[in-house]
Parts: C-alpha cells; sequence; structure tokens
C-alpha cells in the first residue's frame, strides 16, 4: 500500500447492528432547498409543498355523453312503445357557450363534454332517443343528474390534491394542467458523488486482463441515482494512492451525497479512511454485522454524508438498497417513498449463521394461486444474479434461517 505508514493504521471500530446503523444515518439532518419549474419539466420531480386546487374541476356543468339536454321530469313514463315528445331549440358542441336554454317539452342537442344549457338537469343518451326533424322521442327516463358532470364535482377550489414529497406522475402532471397550473414547486435535485477506488479498476472499454476488474458499481450507482432524480456527479476511478483519493474527494466537495464504492474491508486498502479522515471528515461507523456487506462504512465530511461501499458488486447492490437509498429519498424530499415489499412463499431452504443479519437475493414469481420466493444463491463477487433478482428477503440474526414453505417478507428492488 503506497504513502500510508502502517503503524498509522486506524484502530476500526468495533461493528454495529444494522438498527444502530441506520438510527445513525437517520440523525443526518436535511435541510432542502426548493425551486419553481416549468409544468413540461415537473414530471419525476419531487413537490414541496402541499398542493391545493386553485379552482373547481371542471369549472361548469358538462356532458357526460353525447345525446339531448332535457328536464329529467320530462321523461318520466317514456318507453320505445310510448316516447315522450320534444322540442329540439339547437346544438351546443364542446366549447361553445350555450346561447339557448331548456323548458318544459324542450331539448337541445349536446356533444360530449358540452357545457349543459341552463335549464336542464340531465342528458339522455342518443341511443335512446330519435330525432325526427325538430322533434325528439325520448326512449327511457332519466334521473336528475344523470350523464351530467357539476361544477367542482370531481375536485372542489381549495381542495388537497397532492402532499408535499410526492413524486410528480405524468398523470399529476395532467391534473396540474387541467388546473391551469404552469409553475410548481419542487424540491433541488440533489448532487450526487461517485467514486471508485482499486489499482484492479478498469473503465468498460478496456480490454480486462488478468488481475483487472472492469468498473461495475460505479455504473449501478450513477444508473440508480440518475432514474430517481439525482444530479450525478462522477470523480471516476482513483488507485490505491491517498493523496489520488484525496484530490478525488475534493472534486466531490460540493455534492449532497458522497459513495465510494471498493476499498472498505478491514485489510490494507483502508486508505480510503484514512483520505476521509485527512480532509476533515469523521468516521461515524466501520462494520456492520450483516452478510454480505459487512465491511462498508459510513463517515461524515464537510457536513455530508458520505458511504464508503464494498468492492464486490453484490454486496455493494444490497448496502445501496438497504442503506444509501432510504438517505437519498430523504435527502431527494421523498422521505415518505419507501422500497416496495411482497410476502411470498420460500420454495427452498435458506441456511444462515446465527449471529449475523443475512440478506438473500430472491426471484418472486407467481404460480396463479401463491406469490412464490426462490432463493438464489450467490457469492458477493457475482453479478449473474443481477437481472434476474426481484429483491432479497432478511435472515435475523437471531435466526438460523429459513424452511421452505416458511411465508417471509421480499424487499422489492423496483420502487
Amino acid at each position: 500500500m503506497k504513502n500510508i505508514d502502517s503503524k498509522k493504521r486506524l484502530d476500526f471500530l468495533s461493528t454495529v447492528k444494522s438498527i444502530e446503523a441506520q438510527k445513525i444515518i437517520n440523525s443526518y439532518q436535511v435541510e432542502i432547498e426548493k425551486e419553481f419549474v416549468n409544468l413540461e419539466d415537473a414530471c419525476g420531480r419531487i413537490l414541496a409543498d402541499d398542493f391545493f386546487s386553485p379552482e373547481d374541476f371542471p369549472y361548469f356543468d358538462r356532458s357526460l355523453v353525447d345525446g339531448y339536454a332535457i328536464l329529467s321530469k320530462n321523461s318520466q313514463g317514456a318507453s320505445e312503445t310510448n316516447p315522450v315528445m320534444l322540442y329540439k331549440k339547437g346544438n351546443v358542441k364542446v366549447g361553445e357557450v350555450p346561447e339557448v336554454s331548456v323548458r318544459e317539452g324542450e331539448c337541445v342537442y349536446l356533444s360530449t363534454g358540452a357545457l349543459i344549457p341552463e335549464g336542464a338537469d340531465s342528458v339522455i343518451m342518443q341511443e335512446y332517443a330519435r330525432e325526427a326533424g325538430t322533434i325528439v322521442e325520448v326512449l327511457r327516463p332519466v334521473y336528475r343528474g344523470e350523464n351530467v358532470m357539476k361544477k367542482g364535482e370531481d375536485i372542489k377550489k381549495g381542495e388537497l390534491l397532492f402532499r408535499r414529497g410526492r413524486r410528480i406522475s405524468p398523470f399529476d402532471a395532467g391534473t396540474f394542467a387541467a388546473l391551469g397550473v404552469t409553475r410548481i414547486a419542487v424540491f433541488r435535485r440533489p448532487v450526487v458523488g461517485v467514486l471508485s477506488t482499486g489499482d484492479e479498476i478498469i473503465l468498460p472499454g478496456e480490454k480486462a486482463t488478468h488481475g483487472k476488474v472492469r468498473d461495475i458499481n460505479r455504473y449501478v450507482i450513477m444508473s440508480l441515482f440518475n432514474r430517481l432524480g439525482g444530479i450525478v456527479k462522477d470523480s471516476g476511478i482513483a488507485k490505491d494512492d491517498i493523496d489520488e483519493v484525496i484530490a478525488k474527494l475534493y472534486l466531490l466537495k460540493d455534492s449532497d451525497l458522497l459513495i465510494i464504492s471498493g476499498g472498505s474491508s478491514k485489510g490494507e486498502r483502508d486508505l480510503i479512511v484514512e483520505a476521509v479522515k485527512r480532509v476533515g471528515g469523521k468516521i461515524l461507523f466501520h462494520g456492520v454485522n450483516i452478510k454480505p456487506g459487512k465491511p462498508f462504512f459510513y463517515a461524515s465530511v464537510w457536513g455530508k454524508p458520505l458511504f464508503g461501499l464494498p468492492g464486490h458488486p453484490l454486496s455493494c447492490a444490497i448496502i445501496l438498497h438497504r442503506f444509501v437509498l432510504p438517505l437519498f429519498l430523504k435527502i431527494v424530499g421523498c422521505e415518505n417513498q419507501r422500497p416496495r415489499k411482497v410476502l411470498g412463499e420460500l420454495t427452498n431452504n435458506v441456511p444462515s449463521s446465527y449471529g449475523v443479519e443475512e440478506y438473500v437475493n430472491v426471484k418472486v414469481r407467481n404460480d396463479g394461486k401463491r406469490v412464490l420466493v426462490d432463493p438464489l444463491f450467490a457469492k458477493s463477487a457475482a453479478i449473474s444474479v443481477f437481472s434476474i433478482s426481484s429483491g432479497y428477503i432478511v435472515v435475523d440474526e437471531a435466526r438460523e434461517g429459513f424452511e421452505e414453505g416458511e411465508e417471509v417478507e421480499v424487499f422489492l428492488y423496483e420502487l
């Protein structure tokens, strides 16, 4: 190992339980700035304020069908053999303001969505009416309000529609548009600083000669946080040189969250921890009583949270989902969002070591009757399970595994 005296090697903290690690991570105080974006840029962003409707929707009484606006009492007793005759006064299309009203014995033809003329209280579908010149035969009775959406029936002015912290969907954008809202208050997108370390790590486009490994973790991390609304700041790959690691860390100084992959095991490659300390950081824990991922650490540097993730891809992915993701959702302003869970029946035994909280990747499927959970046993350096895993199960440290047929809780990778 370069540039670090073995005598100065850190006396690492004892491992902590996962619940203790989570408490330490959750204690990070988040202050999120908000900004305003245009409606067309709002999808996927996190709402910064509770949203109350500025107006009624619909804005007027309107027809839900193509048909005739009538007084419902005029249709009483109507049938195909004994139709009610009404005088047609005119037509109203969508977007037009009616210039006629409806009185006893009268009707007006409406297109779907057209404004209900004054006096009318219902609409008879055109399938239940026959038109002959200015006379319309009503073939069945309608009740008051039938086929009519009243003003404010869907959304009332002042109604709370969306809570702060909601991720805006395409359908939410449609609601904003319907209500005339074109500028929306959202939380600023946090910057996630990402760094890989290791002499053996090379870029995906490079030839993997003996002893070299293509960088996997950095692309998993960047892809995840890009998809979840972060702004990724990529510091690339640092060799096992403390000065280079420090230089790369300084490139990420303005990030809201820092993630370093590799070099977090309690061995000769722990210069990352020393680098964090040299830039003024504080190690809050190093090592968690879990498997895989035991050697990961959590620190505070420049007042920002920093995670040191294991180099093995499977371990990195587990820690990323279990510990990093909840804090990111808090920073992004989406604290109310949680990874999805599902219950299912194990299709095989899952052995585990007593005294260690263990994570096992699984595949979830449905046989038409039950939700089945297939364990995917793989070593922490494996990558083949990435694309077939639905999520993972957690074996509590007080257990020695699960048996086939047991009901287990699966933490899904999808949000």
